[in-house]
């Protein structure tokens, strides 16, 4: 593309004299920025004039953690997101398994009791009423909870005499000891998950279209991935054909680390579109499950701590052995007794030039505040998870709350933010996550916000998908601005989020996204000549 868009409200993610009026983007760069619209004409006489109508123009944003490629394999799958009530559920999963075939694996996610009008703790034989002859594994809401019928875990061979294994929880009636039907992080369902029939990369790419068409039309340019190795293989072919069409920054799983190791493979590996991160460990398990590792109990219970998943003594060893071969580390951390762990890990490890990270760091104890400072730690959050976790955050936590999501807290602290979605588990929708991160409520509700005092600016909230998801991928240098030299990545909004009311921003709609200097979405309901 060779073009100069004026006529705009431009928030370009770095200090500038008065507000810019014009961008001049040639190729697939950022040429110019600023006011002077006949200069810019002058200069770049063969450019296209886009007069973009008043509207604001920001970076091209980027979910700083998704399971991108999780989201395309399992769009066909039974979603049970929303629903509010068990029998809902039920109703749902027995019109999908009407189109099985017998035998066949029936697949999905997004159930939530603590989300339902009624809680409801699922069990193997709910499952069984409503799915015949075929094997079903449903994954929870925060995928670390797999809801089973007997024929699944007859299949994986889990009964009650199975042991309960390290860094997992197999659920158990405690009057019959057999498994509930309830697995608890991937200890515990692996066994499960290896039986699972994945969909072939034809209709995975067939799916990547319509995932691309919806990330595209919320203005995502780049994407942060935890998926699995094939994840990374799946890229890796799309971005030889030249069709993978976003920035990705990429993470293996731990397991992996002796297999980079001999490789070679380090973190910033790759070219500007797809590029090594480092690699993913687990400290704990999730809010919803109750397995996030706390160093109290859980409100109401006397023993119930939550889920180590990887040892203290095995995080650091990891780290350090990842850190010494140059390979970062982001580390799934959500209770406030896995958060300190992770932060010894890093200390252990003695080499922050690295952009080590922690993923989700829900709840932080103050007295680890210097402790991430120091060690350089990223913090790399979801905001939408934010409204959609505070009534559990109360049930389960009660006062703990407080230190809940403290954006603003970490902010002023200097402790580096980079924002995300989680998605599938959330929308992959950085507009929403800005909604979240400035309202701290749930979409178009007054009133109630959750601890206001961790309320950020509309433009704190966006630096943590443009700027601050640059820096955590270690590509400031050419990224997440609207700057000469950096890449044309660039969303232009219908509306303007920094003067619109705060509580109206999750409306927000996107006019046009580019990538890479090339329209790969525009607003059809709208009057923008691109």
């Amino acid at each position: 593309m060779n073009a100069i868009f004026y006529n705009a409200l431009i928030y370009p993610q770095f200090q500038t004299a008065g507000r810019p009026s014009a961008v001049v983007i040639t190729k697939n760069k950022i040429s110019a920025i600023g006011n002077n619209l006949q200069a810019f004409k002058k200069e770049y006489p063969k450019h296209r004039l886009v007069n973009v109508g008043g509207r604001v123009i920001i970076p091209g944003l980027v979910d700083s953690h998704t399971h991108f490629f999780f989201w395309a394999r399992t769009i066909n799958t039974v979603q049970l997101n929303g629903l509010k009530s068990f029998g809902e559920c039920l109703k749902k999963i027995k019109t999908f398994a009407a189109t099985c075939e017998p035998n066949e694996w029936i697949v999905g996610s997004g159930w939530s009791p603590d989300r339902w009008d009624e809680y409801h703790s699922p069990t193997a034989q709910d499952l069984d009423s409503v799915t015949g002859a075929c094997p079903a594994a449903l994954f929870s809401k925060d995928q670390h909870m797999l809801w089973v019928n007997s024929k699944a875990l007859k299949l994986a061979k889990i009964s009650r005499k199975t042991p309960q294994p390290c860094g997992g929880r197999i659920d158990k009636d405690p009057a019959s000891g057999d498994p509930t039907g309830i697995l608890k992080e991937v200890p515990s369902y692996y066994s499960v998950l290896k039986l699972i029939n994945r969909p072939n990369t034809a209709q995975v790419e067939k799916n990547w279209k319509i995932v691309s068409k919806k990330a595209y039309s919320r203005g995502v340019t780049g994407f942060h991935s935890m998926d699995g190795a094939e994840g990374f293989k799946f890229f890796q072919r799309l971005h030889k054909k030249n069709k993978l069409g976003f920035r990705a920054h990429y993470y293996y799983p731990v397991e992996m680390l002796d297999e980079l190791i001999n490789k070679g493979i380090t973190s910033g590996q790759g070219d500007e579109t797809l590029q090594v991160g480092g690699v993913k460990l687990y400290a704990d398990g999730s809010l919803g499950a109750q397995t996030a590792l706390m160093k109290k109990p859980y409100k109401g219970t006397k023993d119930r701590y939550g889920v180590e998943v990887t040892m203290l003594a095995d995080l650091k060893r990891n780290i350090k052995k990842a850190n010494k071969n140059n390979l970062a580390c982001a580390v799934h951390a959500i209770g406030d007794q896995a958060v300190s762990n992770v932060i010894s890990g890093f200390e252990a490890a003695e080499l922050n030039s690295l952009r080590n990270r922690i993923e989700h760091m829900q709840l932080v104890s103050s007295g680890d505040m210097a402790r991430l400072l120091k060690a350089k730690i990223i913090a790399s959050m979801q905001p939408s998870h934010c409204p959609s976790d505070r009534g559990i955050i109360r049930d389960y936590w009660g006062a703990r709350g407080k230190n809940a999501f403290i954006f603003k807290t970490l902010l002023k602290k200097n402790i580096p933010l980079a924002f995300g979605s989680d998605g599938p588990i959330e929308p992959i929708d950085p507009l929403v996550g800005i909604s979240a991160a400035v309202n701290r409520t749930g979409f178009g509700e007054r009133g109630g916000k959750f601890y206001p005092e961790e309320c950020l600016t509309v433009a704190q909230a966006v630096y943590g998908f443009t700027t601050g998801a640059a820096y955590a991928a270690g590509r400031e240098l050419y990224s997440g601005k609207i700057a000469p030299g950096y890449q044309a990545d660039v969303v232009i909004l219908n509306d303007n989020i920094y003067s619109m009311p705060p509580s109206q921003i999750y409306k927000t709609t996107v006019a046009a996204t580019i990538f890479d200097g090339k329209i790969v979405y525009r607003d059809k309901q709208n009057s923008l000549k691109l």
